[in-house]
């Protein structure tokens, strides 16, 4: 007598999410990329400019386009636009003159870890009161100085800071990811 129901076949369940093997291929990759930035941060600083002027250039043609595109008033149309046509601007810049653009985006992050910088020491001192707040106030510290380091150092390393930050994020990265997959094994 044969069996009414028909029986399937039960294969073993995968894991979700991504196989450990591709994300300690992807760990290993970053963390080349970021041995490479660390051997020549000047190239790794170029590079960053120009995918970053990339991403401007396309990112202003899109919001132009969509500028154009748009039904709404006409001022936010034109408030669009204007938007657009900054961003645009600003990658082509970046493009077109790729040792301003380390300068530029240098200046950029310099400013950024001195505002994060005050912000967190600014933070850390409302947070007297508990526990561990001067830790808090050491790194808005730290990243200030390090924004005022970036600033006073840019006439003779401002070439290769990026480069670096760019190194210390794929080496980071990567070694993350790595971790990860070898976790997940």
């Amino acid at each position: 007598m044969s069996d009414p129901i028909p029986r399937r076949e039960t294969r073993p369940r995968r894991p979700l999410g991504p196989d450990w093997r591709w994300l300690l291929v992807l760990g290993a990759l970053l963390i080349v990329g970021g041995v490479v930035a660390f051997l020549n941060p000047f190239a790794a600083s170029l590079t960053a400019v120009a995918i970053a002027g990339s991403i401007l250039l396309l990112g202003g043609v899109l919001q132009l386009w969509i500028a154009f595109q748009d039904d709404g008033p006409g001022s936010a149309r034109l408030v669009s636009g204007l938007l657009g046509f900054i961003v645009l601007a600003f990658g082509v810049a970046l493009l077109a003159n790729p040792l301003a653009g380390i300068v530029s985006l240098t200046l950029i992050i310099a400013g950024f870890f001195i505002a994060v910088g005050l912000l967190r020491v600014l933070l850390a001192f409302h947070l007297r009161e508990r526990r561990g707040w001067g830790w808090l106030a050491l790194a808005g510290a730290i990243s200030v100085a390090l924004g005022l380091w970036i600033i006073f150092a840019i006439p003779e390393a401002g070439g290769g800071i990026l480069g670096i930050f760019l190194g210390i994020e794929l080496l980071t990265s990567g070694i993350g990811v790595a971790a990860l997959a070898w976790r997940l094994r």
